[in-house]
């Protein structure tokens, strides 16, 4: 017991660890501290800029055109074929607003663990072009505005915002939040009019205006970005630029000192969210006119061959895509700030109107800003490594740089401009690659640390099930009784050993001042190794029981069979219809075995019906209210029907099976009442919003009292297995459906149905002669205990921790999305809120998603009850299988090529580092539900056999 409480403990850890470990190797953060400011030292060729970030908007619906041939935005089209220059500008995962904004105003891609920091108001960790400005007017979100007014000491930043409640995705009008923007500037203008303070430090130089509009993202949210809402947003964002640019444009007496820049931070999926790397996410508008900036160009091919040009009709137009982090250098070039010291951008010269001087020149200090960054990181790898193992970046060698430099400032007084820009575009190239290997520099060492401490892991699991629950070492023991099974003396080594190289290496890790995570990459695995070598007897045996039994052929079998299984699992992340053909194969296992076929046939059928659902497209935009409605009614006559059911005792009754007591009838009674209930709150709302009249306080109200009421309603139900399960289904119900908007609560009864058919299956080949009916989730007896402490693991035994992962990964993935959980709609919130609160909303998503995978703990928990196995024995099992995807998807993450890649590597690791860690907490979890009772009076526990 204590080894078992000590594994876990240590399991628990590691996991933890090597969970976080991949934003030290992959993703870590890109600041550097301690960096030199560069600044053109030039004139600016603009006093002032207007940032307009259309929060949401994706590149296709503003440059395509309608069905009639007219755009959505003629003003902004008109802009591009008349007055400046137009691109799209790709981000990056994740694709959320407070990533996006810093990449565009600071220059840089916030490491993915970033989007953990929340969406609300964040310390200002980072310079930005919003920094060195003089003066900055912010209106919009407050979320995005102040995200920049934080350690702003010198009060340069001026916000405005409208309250968070104000951000309301069922609103019949959200276009308000961008008209308050454009209202607020306009009364600001006026206000500036009068003010001589005001209109003087207006007409300084360095100022910048910056309108967060967060209406298409809200209406996108809510409605969908092919929804008439969001087009006619883009129509009403579109009138008034063009109001606000005439405005500017008279208060500083059409001076030419404006730069205009439109963008967005990210796009939009057709159903309606973001956070991945889909081409509706990354995909953002660009279109910049006025100072500084060139103006269209119509010869020659832009160099794209995506077909997006000729689908918009601006294949005649110059388009200059973009990264977004391009954005902050351009910036600050227009404005003659420095560029910000962290920032990865690469001017992109083309949208500049000025001479090829100019451009080289700002083009250079650009890669000074970025080569000083280079140095600083290769200073700090170099100052953490010793010298005789440091590896240079070869492209970018002293005496390369020396001779790059020397080459550019050649070209420039020699008046070899253009030739110039092309040297020091190679340049940056080169800089920022160096800065990358640097970036990289431990990665090769990190991983193999934690390749051989999961390996590590699995190997003391193995060999800890193999000792305490397997025959293999008595059986050794009874034929080699004379013979001791225990070198204390090699144990003393291999103790000692480990001490020896815990100390070497703890020294080895101080003395180039290695980071504290660092300490536990490396030293975790020699503390798992040595427990490895600790009981590698157990390994001796294990292989001499092979030999003496002549079953090594059997063991190769069934371990490449085990394998090949776990691979199908790793497929399925890639392939949701896999999942499909894996319960095809499960659906068609019991044809093997005793059972009846009867039970076979509706094994079967029931699989077939689960497996449907990954082949149906992912829960997304689509909405059908009227499915729901009749799925929540057919749970009603399913949980009717099995009320009455003389099994569970609470209708009808026999002398064979003991009734329940009265209020278990009540309960019941009234949970298949809450269900009605919950219909009748989903469709109320559905139709409230689609007549745009908002969410009903009394269904919100409501329904914040069913989600948190009704799981509490199971735990006064009795503990007998099949009655506390029924109640327990009930409980989740309900919330559940709150929260559906298509075919969920189907998928909901399908897998119920199949959990159930698992556990009579299991009840029924484990040949127990207590029934179902007559067990509890009570405390077992001594009898039960004793088994379970000496319970000797089987070949079923792996198959059924087998079953228990492949069942989480449907529950999990049966009506989502593969790659990310951004397929969830907006529209599963609808019962509780409709207002902008990113982590109640996250809170709610999670409950939805964890509910399914409740659902399979608790059944798995029923099994083995109802089977009287060693609870340990399979969760460790279960924890050696997931432990083997999750190493598949440590060596499978990526931080390079297409941001759908990426945002899926990083997705599937931590997807599958979290079910081996929340396995443990859903165990727990369902030891709750199942076992703890609110009941009165403690006879009403007891059950008797007749």
């Amino acid at each position: 017991m204590l080894l078992s409480v000590f594994a876990g403990v240590i399991g628990l850890a590691v996991h933890i660890v090597f969970l976080f470990s991949i934003f030290d190797i992959y993703f870590k953060s890109p600041i550097i501290h301690g960096l030199p400011a560069y600044e053109v030292p030039l004139p600016s060729p603009a006093s002032r800029l207007v940032l307009i970030v259309a929060d949401g908007l994706r590149a296709d619906k503003i440059f395509e055109l309608q069905k009639n041939g007219t755009s959505r935005a003629p003003y902004l089209r008109s802009i591009i074929t008349e007055k400046g220059s137009w691109g799209v500008s790709h981000t990056r995962v994740p694709t959320e607003s407070r990533p996006g904004h810093v990449a565009l105003i600071a220059g840089f891609y916030e490491d993915v663990s970033a989007v953990t920091k929340g969406w609300k108001q964040n310390p200002v960790e980072f310079d930005s072009v919003f920094n060195r400005s003089r003066h900055v007017w912010a209106w919009g979100a407050a979320d995005m505005v102040h995200l920049f007014t934080k350690g702003d000491h010198e009060k340069h930043v001026h916000a405005h915002t409208y309250d968070t409640n104000e951000i309301d995705f069922a609103d019949e009008d959200a276009s308000r939040l961008d008209l308050w923007v454009f209202g607020k500037l306009q009364e600001f203008l006026h206000t500036a009019a009068d003010n001589q303070t005001l209109t003087e430090m207006l007409r300084q130089d360095k100022v910048v205006f910056f309108l967060h509009l967060l209406g298409l993202d809200t209406i996108g949210h809510g409605y969908n970005p092919d929804s008439t809402e969001y087009y006619e947003n883009i129509a009403l964002v579109d009138r008034n630029i063009k109001r606000m640019v005439k405005l500017i444009e008279e208060f500083y007496q059409e001076d030419g000192k404006t730069a205009y820049l439109f963008t967005s931070d990210h796009g939009m999926t057709d159903w309606g969210n973001h956070g991945a790397g889909n081409p509706s996410e990354t995909e953002t508008p660009l279109i910049a006119w006025g100072a500084g900036i060139a103006p269209p160009r119509l010869s020659g091919r832009d160099g794209y061959y995506d077909g997006y040009s000729e689908a918009w009709n601006l294949s005649l137009y110059r388009r200059v895509d973009i990264n977004q982090a391009d954005l902050a250098p351009l910036m600050a070039v227009l404005l003659g700030v420095p560029i910000p010291i962290n920032s990865l951008g690469v001017l992109p010269v083309e949208y500049l109107n000025t001479d090829w001087h100019f451009r080289a020149v700002a083009l250079l200090t650009n890669a000074r800003q970025i080569l000083a960054q280079f140095k600083q990181q290769k200073q700090i790898i170099e100052d953490t490594t010793f010298s005789l193992f440091f590896r240079q970046f070869r492209d970018m060698m002293p005496k390369r740089q020396h001779e790059l430099i020397e080459m550019i400032e050649t070209l420039l007084k020699q008046s070899r401009y253009k030739e110039a820009v092309q040297v020091i575009e190679k340049f940056i190239e080169l800089s920022l690659k160096g800065l990358v290997y640097y970036q990289k520099y431990d990665r090769l060492t990190l991983s193999i640390a934690v390749a051989l401490g999961f390996t590590g892991w699995m190997a003391f699991v193995i060999l800890l099930i193999l000792r305490n629950y397997t025959g293999i070492m008595c059986k050794s023991l009874e034929s080699q009784s004379n013979k001791r099974h225990q070198d204390w003396q090699g144990k003393v080594k291999i103790i000692s050993t480990s001490i020896l190289v815990l100390f070497l290496s703890t020294i080895l890790l101080y003395v180039q001042n290695a980071r504290v995570m660092y300490y536990f990459y490396f030293l975790i695995p020699i503390v798992l190794w040595t427990m490895v070598f600790y009981e590698l007897d157990v390994y001796y045996e294990a292989k001499a029981y092979l030999r003496r039994f002549d079953v090594k052929m059997w063991f190769v079998t069934m371990t490449v069979v085990a394998i090949l299984a776990m691979e199908l699992v790793v497929i399925t992340f890639f392939y949701r219809g896999i999942m499909s053909l894996g319960l095809l194969v499960i659906g068609c296992w019991p044809f093997s075995t005793t059972l009846s076929k009867k039970m076979c046939c509706t094994w079967l059928i029931g699989c077939i019906v689960l497996g449907i659902f990954p082949l149906l497209p992912v829960i997304g935009k689509q909405h059908n209210y009227t499915l729901v409605t009749l799925s929540g009614w057919v749970c009603i006559i399913i949980f009717s029907y099995c009320a009455r059911r003389p099994e569970m005792g609470l209708i009808r009754n026999s002398r064979q099976i003991p009734k329940e007591p009265q209020r278990s009838v009540i309960l019941t009674a009234v949970q298949v009442v809450l269900i009605w209930v919950a219909i009748a709150i989903v469709r109320s709302t559905a139709d409230s919003i689609e007549r745009k009249e908002g969410l009903p306080l009394f269904n919100q109200i409501l329904s914040w009292l069913l989600l948190i009421l009704s799981p509490v309603l199971c735990l006064f139900s009795t503990t007998s297995l099949l009655n506390r399960l029924q109640n327990l289904t009930l409980s989740l119900l309900v919330p559940f459906l709150l929260m559906c908007i298509f075919y969920e609560s189907l998928f909901f009864m399908a897998l119920c149905f199949v959990m159930f058919l698992w556990i009579c299956i299991e009840h029924q080949l484990s040949g127990s002669t207590l029934r179902l009916q007559d067990m509890t989730f009570e405390s077992q007896d001594s009898s039960s205990q004793t088994k379970a402490v000496t319970y000797h693991i089987r070949i079923d035994d792996i198959r059924k921790a087998y079953f228990f992962i492949f069942f989480m990964l449907v529950a999990f993935y049966g009506t989502g999305n593969i790659a990310s959980l951004n397929s969830f709609s907006i529209s599963s919130f609808y019962c509780f809120m409709t207002v902008f609160r990113p982590f109640t909303m996250a809170a709610i998503l999670l409950i939805k998603v964890l509910i399914p995978l409740l659902i399979v703990s608790c059944a798995f928990r029923a099994l083995l009850q109802s089977i009287k196995v060693s609870n340990t024995a399979l969760f460790l099992l279960v924890v050696v299988l997931s432990d083997f995807t999750a190493l598949h998807f440590f060596f499978l993450i990526k931080d390079s090529g297409s941001w759908l890649d990426i945002g899926m590597s990083i997705s599937h690791y931590l997807l599958a580092m979290g079910m081996i860690i929340f396995t443990a907490v859903f165990h727990g979890l369902a030891w709750f539900m199942t076992t703890f009772s609110l009941e009165c009076s403690g006879h009403e526990l007891k059950r008797h056999l007749l």
